[in-house]
């Protein structure tokens, strides 16, 4: 039987640990207040001359963000790291910040340790866990962020701390005022999206119904692959379903060939910037032409307006989280539980 999206009794049923409810509380975090973040970090003797930001996961999404949101305003370069050894670069001048929701991802623990040996400057972000004693142990600052039902749920409480701790440390302005902004704009979306809203008025759940039994693949321009990465993400996590994303003008050069009489259920999603320049505009609507030219296929497009960089970032993110979510429920999945991920962990740990 169909289920019917608008049936708040059975979603409850199929969403036992209220991932909608999680999705609900993303814009409430944005206005969080910092003083405790600000109070636990002193100035640096020495100007950094780069940033890493470590983590892996739903923890490592709140770095694509808060890069993809902030890497103009920087001045030195930065990226989000994903593996256990530290970049060569990183010494005494690296700023080096490591996200573990949890505090027990044994990759950025060992990245941690590691940039410690490399007289890295250490900031430590989570809940607790072994990420907490590495920073009590090296006398690092720890920033403890406010608890969710899985890490990919506490993404915009990991952008506060994040965004929040470079200001400190002045490699940005502070940021207080652009994510209170946001946030305010994201409840005016919430009402939009949330399952209260009906199928009939409510986008996200008519875009879930639309990619029931689709493969999905993404595209976006490079400052907007934080959205794309992190609805991969939660199509694999939310929705136990398998998705691709990849970069343009990148993607129009190689993978672009792959749709030439394409048959199968895949269907193209671009994540569209209403800031776009012409040349981008150019870009993405000709890749956009070609693919319906090559295999009859019309690419869904994803543009939700925003007020400023962050919001135009973390808008399209609570839509399509609400997606997933919804998705996961028209094919009686919980959202939740990632029992794979904890099997993998199971199998590493145990060689």
């Amino acid at each position: 039987m169909k289920v019917d999206l608008d049936n708040l009794e059975l979603l409850s049923k199929l969403d036992p640990s209220d991932m909608l409810g999680a999705i609900n509380h993303f814009p409430d975090s944005l206005s969080t207040q910092t003083d405790q973040i600000v109070a636990e970090l002193e100035s640096p003797k020495t100007d950094f001359r780069n940033l890493v930001l470590m983590g892996m996961g739903g923890s490592a999404s709140a770095g694509d963000v808060v890069l993809d949101w902030l890497r103009n305003k920087l001045e030195i370069p930065s990226l989000v790291h994903r593996e256990p050894l530290p970049p060569s670069f990183v010494d005494s001048r690296t700023l080096f910040v490591a996200i573990s929701y949890s505090g027990e991802t044994s990759e950025t623990l060992e990245a941690f340790r590691r940039a410690r040996t490399l007289s890295a400057y250490l900031v430590g972000v989570g809940t607790g866990g072994r990420l907490a004693e590495l920073c009590g142990r090296f006398r690092a600052p720890f920033i403890e962020v406010e608890s969710a039902i899985a890490p990919r749920a506490a993404l915009s409480q990991l952008v506060v701390a994040v965004s929040t701790i470079m200001g400190r440390l002045g490699l940005v302005q502070s940021c207080s005022s652009e994510l209170r902004e946001t946030g305010h704009h994201l409840l005016g979306l919430r009402k939009r999206f949330e399952a209260r809203a009906s199928f009939e008025r409510n986008s996200a759940k008519r875009f879930a119904s639309d990619l029931l039994g689709r493969s999905v693949v993404l595209y976006s321009l490079q400052r907007m692959s934080s959205v794309a990465r992190r609805f991969k993400n939660q199509l694999a996590e939310n929705s136990k379903q398998i998705a691709k994303f990849d970069t343009l003008p990148e993607a129009c050069h190689n993978e672009i060939e792959a749709w030439r009489g394409s048959a199968d259920r895949a269907l193209p999603v671009l994540i569209r910037d209403g800031q776009e320049t012409a040349f981008e505009r150019s870009v993405v609507e000709a890749f956009r032409s070609t693919i319906r030219s090559a295999s009859d296929i019309s690419a869904r497009e994803i543009l939700i307006p925003g007020r400023g960089r962050l919001s135009r970032l973390l808008s399209p993110i609570l839509f399509l989280d609400y997606v997933s979510v919804y998705l996961a429920l028209l094919k009686r999945v919980d959202p939740t539980p990632t029992k794979l991920i904890a099997k993998y962990k199971e199998f590493r740990e145990s060689r």
